[in-house]
């Protein structure tokens, strides 16, 4: 018999700055039905210190790990969690008011994702993110996967395999990728905002380059026959590879792959001027 506790998994790594926000945007929520999980992946600030004065709630948990990745933190939360549906919250962003009553209004156990709009702030630049249809590779489903805009049945989330540990940068999606996969999926989708995402790049260390070369050249290993039915996201794939060796210094490496993408797509027109301005920039440093 299914419950009606939503848990909410808060990964964290020397966020002390940053957690109690979203630690109150959770506190802040009108209906009670929620349990909080916080996950500290290894802090070494005064994260603890800042956690400790909200453990007096009985709905929120506390669990310590050695450094390990967001990946890995996320699926400890849900080894620990009651609930039969979950969200995933990062501890630089915040819910905005109403979130877990209007989950309950629509009655989310009937869904298998429930996603909703999201208020971004990136480098002082606001927008509005909204669900989309995504591509061929995640089945064409209409969500967002972004963390803290989408809340999971247990099962789904479960049945799909879960956060992949190897994934640093990206995860969300790859995790996208494999639920797309999961078919007839029950989807409800939110036309409202109900979360405050604000990013600063240069203090984010999930988004430096070596992670995301790793992360990218891991995810074109796991889903490569499945990319190459998709030729759209396998060349944009290649090419956000390409850009992230040319920023690492590899110019050989980027060319190469660069010429792939394009090659894999050929009207791709941002891939052949790369390729074209790249080549004569090798050739001219000879």
């Amino acid at each position: 018999m299914m419950n009606n506790i939503i848990s909410i998994v808060i990964p964290t790594f020397n966020r002390e700055n940053s957690l109690s926000k979203a630690i109150q945007s959770v506190l802040d929520q009108s209906a009670p039905n929620w349990e909080l999980i916080i996950v500290d992946d290894g802090s070494t600030d005064k994260t603890q210190k800042v956690i400790e004065k909200y453990l007096s709630d009985e709905r929120i948990q506390y669990f310590f790990q050695e450094n390990s990745g967001v990946s890995v933190a996320r699926n400890k939360g849900v080894e620990i969690s009651k609930g039969d549906y979950l969200i995933f919250l990062d501890s630089d962003d915040q819910f905005l008011p109403g979130l877990i009553s209007r989950l309950n209004k629509i009655n989310y156990t009937e869904y298998d994702l429930i996603c909703w709009q999201v208020s971004k702030l990136i480098d002082g630049k606001s927008s509005v993110w909204k669900p989309q249809k995504l591509e061929k590779i995640y089945n064409n489903i209409t969500a967002s996967f972004l963390a803290g805009s989408i809340c999971y049945k247990k099962d789904t989330f479960l049945k799909a395999g879960g956060f992949d540990p190897e994934m640093f940068f990206g995860e969300n999606y790859e995790l996208g990728i494999r639920i797309g996969d999961l078919g007839g999926l029950k989807i409800k989708i939110l036309n409202e905002n109900f979360l405050f995402y604000r990013i600063q790049s240069k203090h984010r260390t999930s988004d430096s380059i070596l992670n995301k070369l790793k992360s990218n050249n891991y995810l074109l290993f796991k889903h490569k026959e499945k990319y190459k039915k998709d030729i759209d996201s396998y060349s944009k794939l290649k090419y956000q590879i390409a850009y992230l060796n040319e920023k690492s210094g590899d110019k050989g490496k980027a060319l190469e792959l660069y010429r792939e993408a394009w090659n894999t797509k050929p009207l791709y027109l941002k891939a052949f001027l790369k390729t074209l301005w790249l080549s004569l920039k090798l050739k001219k440093s000879k």
